[in-house]
């Protein structure tokens, strides 16, 4: 598609690697213990994290991935900001810093968690193209933010624990390990906290103002519940930032180009404005689960979960132009004639007698022409520039279109997930499967397009796969469809005793699997695939005037069935070097087969990823980590495949 969304877009195109390097940095951190003190009755804790990081992009952006306007080879500039803005060279250089504060007193504990960051090289230093909105730098200049504050209130019935949580909160269900969207889906994602140097998973996590309950009805079974007070969406990379592969969908996004890449940003011409976001209401989300532990079948743990929520993943839909093409062509024929080099005077009075005589011959042909008329109009330039003001004009009245986003209400997900252990074997096993009713899968957005361009140009109404929509001016026109997604994935995870000179060796892997079961044929509808920034078909390339650029193959929209897996595995030497412990870790992502419908976007066939890190941790308090990774395969529909980066971080905790 041609904003490369989401994404989550986001997280949802680097969610293996990147949630693979923070799931295993909490494996071996080893935090300093936290300052304590106590106030009368109340005890306290305080525990702080500081990070210096720096990351630098490997190699210049690469002519695939941007617009062919910007010199690349890309159909498209809604995608390529990011890409543009940092060239070879640091994109991060951050500092920042998490403190949390626990009080408890007697029955009762109260917890807050602040985030803060100034990142010197996104805050202060030009970008090399685009200069990042005011809502970006928020996101990734820097900023204070409150994450966590909520009250817990421990309580027993009869024998029986019932332990309520009152205020912002993360609550995590299910036993997924790397691969999203499965069933732990309560709370959304900041993107951009995951992308920087030394990232931690609670950095990333947006706490939701929330009531949430535990009651374990006997030692063997507990019930859960919830009930959210707000909703809150998941805010994908900001337009022009590094990882942005979306110029138009984040915060500050503002406009999306037409021309399939022929078109440039700084453009006059060509731009359809983003219309009012549409948010969900902050109420009707709510969720169950029952936890059962079955100490016979190995120590198991069962759960099963029902959860009513709204979508935290944005959709595009559209609303075609609330103004018809002006038949008046004498405006666009200034703007041509003028553009060509005469002066304001020459160029209206030119564009007037042009236009005089195309009046007179649609009118009433060419027998109603003077020669000397016949030969003005017959004239290369002048068809040329009768043409060109044709454009002008149609892309005049497409500017009074808008694209909306917007996030579907009311999806129901139930589940069911285990944690095991497998005998003797030292394996541990834990796995979920969801099934959601009324998931909003996004169209391919061509089709949107060409459908919400019908309603000025009868070319656009037969060659795209939602509509006809001649004539009807300033109508809404929806970009998703609401189907039912079922998710399976399994984590297996083993560790070893010394291996190679280390104290132990851990591997854990994840495999999962996404299946849409009524998704429509390509023929019947296409669904949005990254990177898909033409129509699927070349007929309606060719019947809509856009015959020189290629239609974008079947294989890379949306599929019905998707899969992948996910590897770490690490080494640890403890007491390595004056008291220093190293683990050295790799971490690979394999998107298999198919391409998850977008805005979940799990998969993408042939996408892969490695990273290699390097830890060294001392007296529990400092920690030292440089880190490579590598994005490749699944060709120009991983857009971030060019954006390989090195990473150096620093902690101090206290």
């Amino acid at each position: 598609m041609s904003p490369g969304f989401l994404p989550c877009a986001w997280w949802r195109r680097h969610h293996g690697v990147l949630a693979s390097l923070l799931l295993l940095a909490s494996f071996f951190s080893t935090k300093a213990t936290a300052f304590q003190f106590q106030l009368g009755e109340v005890d306290g804790g305080l525990d702080t994290t500081l990070t210096l990081g720096v990351s630098t992009r490997l190699s210049d952006p690469d002519r695939k991935f941007y617009g062919t306007s910007n010199g690349g080879l890309q159909d498209s500039v809604n995608a390529d900001d990011g890409n543009l803005n940092y060239m070879s060279g640091i994109n991060s250089l951050i500092v920042k810093g998490t403190s949390d504060l626990e009080l408890s007193y007697g029955r009762f504990k109260a917890f807050g968690r602040v985030y803060y960051f100034y990142d010197f090289e996104n805050k202060n230093s030009d970008r090399a193209r685009t200069q990042l909105s005011p809502e970006a730098l928020e996101q990734v200049g820097s900023d204070i933010r409150l994450l966590d504050l909520f009250v817990v209130g421990q309580f027993d019935i009869g024998s029986a624990p019932l332990d309520i949580r009152l205020g912002s909160q993360v609550l995590s269900w299910g036993e997924s390990t790397f691969i999203q969207n499965g069933i732990n889906v309560i709370n959304p994602i900041e993107v951009s906290n995951i992308r920087v140097p030394g990232a931690e998973l609670k950095e990333a996590l947006l706490p939701v103002p929330m009531i949430s309950a535990s009651y374990g009805i006997t030692e063997d079974i507990t019930l859960e519940a919830f009930y959210q007070f707000k909703w809150q969406e998941t805010i994908i990379d900001p337009p022009g930032t590094y990882f942005s592969t979306n110029d138009f969908a984040g915060r500050g996004g503002s406009q999306v180009f037409l021309g399939f890449g022929a078109i440039p940003d700084s453009s006059p011409l060509g731009a359809v404005p983003r219309g009012p976001d549409q948010y969900p209401s902050d109420s009707g989300q709510w969720g169950l689960a029952a936890r059962v532990f079955v100490p016979g079948l190995n120590s198991t743990e069962f759960g099963f979960y029902f959860i009513n929520y709204h979508s935290r993943l944005p959709n595009i839909s559209a609303v075609t132009p609330k103004e018809p093409i002006n038949p008046n062509l004498t405006g666009p024929l200034t703007f041509v004639f003028s553009q060509a080099g005469l002066p304001p005077e020459q160029a209206s009075a030119a564009a007037s007698q042009l236009f005089g005589i195309l009046a007179k011959y649609t009118v009433a042909g060419p027998g109603a022409l003077t020669p000397q008329e016949l030969a003005i109009l017959q004239a290369p330039q002048s068809q040329a520039a009768i043409d060109g003001a044709k454009s002008i004009a149609f892309l005049t009245s497409a500017a009074t279109a808008n694209y909306l986003i917007e996030y579907g209400e009311d999806i129901q997900l139930y589940g069911a997930s285990f944690n095991t252990s497998l005998g003797s074997s030292g394996v541990s096993l834990q796995g979920e499967v969801s099934y959601k009713v009324g998931v909003p899968l996004q169209v391919d957005d061509i089709e949107l397009l060409f459908a919400a361009l019908s309603a000025i140009h009868p070319a656009f109404g037969p060659n795209n796969q939602i509509g006809n929509y001649l004539g009807q001016l300033d109508t809404y026109i929806p970009g998703f469809r609401e189907e039912n997604v079922w998710q399976a994935q399994t984590t297996a995870t083993k560790v070893f005793g010394p291996t190679l000179g280390a104290s132990q060796w851990l591997i854990l892997g994840e495999i999962g699997v996404n299946y849409v079961p009524g998704l429509p044929s390509q023929e019947e509808l296409r669904f949005d695939g990254a990177g898909t920034f033409t129509s699927g078909s070349q007929e309606a390339m060719d019947n809509t005037g856009n015959g020189q650029y290629a239609a974008t193959p079947a294989y890379a929209f949306a599929d019905a069935t998707s899969w992948g897996y996910r590897i770490v595995t690490r080494l640890d030497y403890d007491n390595a070097f004056f008291g220093a412990n190293v683990s050295p870790l790799l971490a690979f992502a394999h998107d298999v087969s198919g391409n998850t419908p977008r805005p979940l976007g799990n998969f993408i066939e042939g996408r892969m990823s490695l990273s290699a890190a390097l830890q060294f941790t001392y007296l529990n308090d400092w920690q030292v980590e440089l880190r490579y990774t590598n994005y490749f395969g699944a060709d120009v529909y991983n857009l971030i495949s060019d954006r390989d980066f090195l990473s150096a971080t620093l902690k101090y905790s206290f």
